[in-house]
């Protein structure tokens, strides 16, 4: 009986080799030279996650020491992390924003053009971009992060292979476009607008014309400007940007689940992946632990502005509010600050400064009581993931919206800081530490974005395989996304039908009017014959 079991447990062995379909190592070239510190968050995971299943994996990221700390982490052969240049680590350092441009909401856009200009001039002059352009190593996809990194798209035709996006924000409205997903500007705000999914009229118009006028200004002011410069300075013939976009894109993966996003009408092209790289908190540093720790029963509380805004920007008066509300609290206080304080601040003993704080750790610490943010979206996905209320002041970009959507909610209050007190801040704060709704409202919501099927991670993996597997997956793409926004919605056959209709109506008048005019000539000379 022992031989036979062997026999057939041998056989089932070799049937089984048979049946399991070949593993391969693929070759991937992961694109970021624009980026920042949060953004790259959302393509780090997914690099590691390749790089552990055994694909090469070429990773170009204008953030040079997350580079060097990813090569630390995966001492591997399969892994090429790639140096970017000194400029290209400054642009993905400092964008050039702070708190006082939230009075000025539509200036980013306006600088677009020339910001893409000095984008383009600074990747083509990146030594590390001259390799890319000048190897003959063969790649089986481009992963590419989808927010201001258009100049590298004549890396694609040259390679000749399909290409995902990745966005570390809601899909923007030309991207949408790209994809010939819905726009749904009848309840899809824009990320320009703090509105709700549910718009008045006046709403609706303004939110379509900005949502559609995005499309067209990225078409007639932005990548006319890739395209004069990569001709210039490659000094290649090479298609249009946007041509190149078109023929080559094959997914998107953007950062949003409908837990806290708005519903979005997706093409099966677009994979939401939000909070994938939410993680359980790791221990603290003995000298944080320490201090959170010592914060006894009233536990703590954490302040971050994000990795685009510094704190060492935010107004004195803004600054001091905070100061003030803060030295009133039982609770201690880590707060996001990369300098020293001036000379006329006076810090509380409560409150403890970093130039950088572990934040998902401190967000998943059982003595955690309140967040303190600008609204970010990762921020916020940690902040749910971790089931942590927060106050949320939005300065730009899409925080207003981010912020808007966690009040309306309910497990977030929205502080808008141009009319912020300290009176008005230590009032939400402890409405937040009081009120048991938020923290209710916040586990409901975390329960939902935690309810899902696989991780965002493994999703965003198994459809980058997907795509390399199907060849560029072109059964997923719409044919929608060939025709203009002017007849995807119809306005072609819309205005034909108005047409039409107005032709008929203008025919059936002249028609009566013909025949009761004939007729009255009738009897008016009929009656004339009589009488005579």
């Amino acid at each position: 009986m022992t031989y036979v079991a062997t026999i057939s447990l041998t056989v089932c062995l070799l049937v089984g080799l048979l049946v399991i379909p070949e593993l391969s190592a693929y070759n991937l070239l992961f694109l970021s030279p624009i980026t920042s510190p949060s953004h790259s968050n959302f393509f780090k995971p997914v690099v590691k996650a390749m790089v552990d299943r055994g694909h090469f994996v070429t990773y170009y990221s204008g953030l040079n020491h997350n580079n060097q700390k990813m090569a630390t982490n995966n001492q591997t052969i399969n892994f090429r992390p790639l140096s970017s240049s000194p400029a290209l680590h400054k642009i993905s350092t400092d964008h050039q924003v702070d708190f006082n441009i939230r009075d000025k909401p539509l200036l980013f856009l306006s600088q677009l053009p020339q910001k893409m200009e000095n984008y383009c001039t600074a990747i083509y002059n990146d030594p590390v971009f001259q390799q890319l352009i000048n190897t003959t190593e063969k790649f089986d996809i481009i992963v590419i992060e989808g927010y201001l990194n258009d100049c590298v798209l004549p890396l694609v035709a040259m390679f000749n292979v399909p290409f995902i996006y990745m966005s570390g924000v809601a899909p923007m409205p030309w991207l949408l476009n790209a994809f010939g997903s819905p726009l749904a500007t009848d309840h899809v705000p824009n990320v320009v607008h703090s509105y709700t999914d549910e718009m008045n009229f006046w709403q609706r118009t303004v939110n379509s014309v900005s949502s559609i006028s995005g499309v067209y200004l990225r078409h007639w002011f932005v990548m006319p400007v890739v395209d004069r410069m990569a001709q210039k300075m490659l000094g290649k013939n090479l298609p249009a940007i946007e041509e190149i976009e078109r023929h080559y894109m094959s997914l998107l993966i953007v950062n949003t689940h409908s837990s806290i996003n708005y519903q979005l009408p997706l093409s099966p092209a677009i994979i939401q992946a939000g909070g994938l790289h939410c993680v359980p908190p790791k221990p603290l540093p003995k000298d944080l632990e320490s201090f959170v720790d010592g914060s006894g029963d009233a536990g703590f509380i954490i302040v971050s502005f994000g990795s685009v805004l510094k704190g060492v920007d935010m107004p004195n008066n803004f600054r001091r509010i905070f100061l003030s509300a803060f030295a009133r609290l039982p609770q201690r206080v880590l707060w996001k600050w990369e300098d020293q304080p001036g000379e006329n601040d006076s810090i509380p003993s409560n409150v403890k400064l970093l130039p950088w704080m572990p934040q998902q750790d401190l967000l998943g610490h059982p003595k955690i009581r309140l967040f303190i943010t600008h609204g970010g979206l990762f921020s916020n996905q940690e902040a749910v993931y971790h089931g942590v209320p927060f106050i949320v002041m939005p300065i730009f970009a899409d925080q207003p919206i981010n912020a808007q959507k966690a009040h309306d909610d309910g497990y977030a209050i929205r502080v808008d800081m141009d009319s912020m007190s300290e009176e008005i801040l230590f009032d939400a704060i402890q409405r937040i530490l009081t009120d048991p709704k938020y923290a209710e409202k916040m586990n409901q919501v975390s329960a939902l974005a935690r309810d899902q099927m696989e991780s965002p991670l493994d999703r965003a993996v198994y459809w980058i395989e997907y795509v390399i597997r199907h060849q560029g997956a072109p059964h997923l793409r719409i044919a929608s996304r060939k025709l203009s926004l002017f007849q995807r919605y119809l306005y072609d056959v819309l205005l034909f039908v108005l047409f039409s209709a107005l032709s008929f109506l203008f025919l059936v008048f002249y028609l009566c009017r013909h025949i009761i005019c004939s007729n009255g000539r009738v009897k008016i000379n009929g009656q004339k014959k009589k009488k005579n």
